[in-house]
């Protein structure tokens, strides 16, 4: 018994003295930074893609021989994206072929020097009037492409070159880019060279963005289609449109009918989710048809979120800056916002019929 509470009496002398060594938990301020461990490195970071639509160079546009006081009014907006595509649609096969608009357009060279120069990265060559001038147009379109360092997609040189991958890396993203015409005006591809212009089939659409899937972080697909000066996508596009989505594309930039059709998100079965302008109209052309002298930037934003060293990517924030070609001399594309009253269209229009506002 006296050997128990011995024990007892050395115990609590011990915890006694240890209390001692112990402050009262709330005599001092309390800095949680001063003592947690928990840290996070974030950053954001946004990517700015997009597309100008329909570059015709009908009478007397083919006759310029610079284009860059026509793209002066909106130079600011093109640049200030970090990829910007667009669709070159009359082929700029150069005065070797002499230059003429429609129905079989040869288009001088330096609109290509002069789209580099406000901003362009890549123009889709994949469209009706590729074979305008045959074969030898194109080949001669491509070559200049090359000398001035402008990277086109849609139409290519050889088989090796159709087999060469289109990516752009931004920022340690990944870009791919794949581009398809419904046509080429009648214009036959030559025997053995279905190389040169990437035409509309369903099962090679699909084959295409599930390869090119593997190698990159967002697949962008050009799509020359639908139905020419109507305002909204038929159900062609929307069967297409569904399909490249199925396959895994994120972001599809439609243009051919001339006019502006709405944009929608698209998502499939499996959740996936892609990014859908049906048509952003004619960005510079001499067209009189009724709302073919309005189109526009469609732009979207990558956000990638850097937590603690890895990436989180996302896609963000579709928007169509409307632009409008005012006849003059020269012809220019301007903001519509600022030419509203002479257009007869407004901002407001433009932005309800493309997003339903």
């Amino acid at each position: 018994m006296k050997t128990l509470i011995s024990l007892l009496v050395i115990l609590i002398g011990v915890l006694f003295y240890f209390n001692l060594q112990i402050k009262e938990p709330f005599h001092e301020k309390f800095h949680g930074k001063h003592y947690s461990t928990f840290h996070i490195d974030y950053r954001e970071d946004t990517i700015k893609i997009g597309m100008i639509g329909d570059i015709l160079l009908h009478l007397p546009l083919y006759n310029y021989e610079s284009f860059l006081s026509s793209f002066e009014p909106v130079r600011e907006e093109l640049d200030s994206l970090d990829i910007l595509l667009a669709n070159q649609e009359s082929i700029p096969a150069g005065v070797q072929f002499g230059l003429s608009g429609y129905p079989d357009f040869a288009s001088p060279s330096h609109i290509v020097d002069d789209l580099k120069t406000v901003g362009v990265d890549m123009v889709s060559m994949a469209n009706n009037h590729t074979l305008d001038q045959e074969e030898q147009g194109l080949l001669a379109a491509i070559e200049h492409m090359k000398t001035v360092d402008m990277p086109y997609f849609g139409a290519y040189e050889s088989l090796e070159d159709l087999q060469t991958d289109r990516i752009f890396k931004v920022d340690n993203i990944d870009f791919g880019f794949l581009s398809y015409t419904y046509g080429t005006n009648g214009h036959e591809t030559p025997s053995g060279k279905d190389y040169l212009v990437n035409r509309i089939n369903a099962e090679q659409i699909t084959k295409d963005i599930r390869t090119l899937q593997q190698k990159v972080d967002f697949v962008v697909v050009s799509m020359h289609w639908g139905a020419e000066y109507e305002l909204e996508p038929n159900d062609e596009q929307k069967s297409l449109a569904n399909t490249i989505a199925g396959a895994g594309a994120d972001i599809i930039f439609g243009h051919h009918p001339h006019v502006i059709q709405p944009y929608e998100m698209v998502t499939t079965n499996s959740g996936h989710r892609a990014h859908v302008f049906y048509s952003i109209g004619n960005f510079f052309s001499a067209q009189k048809q009724e709302n073919t002298n309005v189109g526009g930037i469609a732009k979207i934003e990558i956000l990638k979120k850097t937590i603690n060293g890895k990436q989180v990517l996302s896609i963000e924030n579709p928007s169509f800056v409307a632009t409008a070609v005012m006849r003059g001399e020269p012809f220019t594309v301007n903001l519509l916002e600022n030419v509203e009253n002479e257009i007869g269209k407004s901002d407001k229009w433009v932005q309800q019929h493309v997003f339903g506002e």
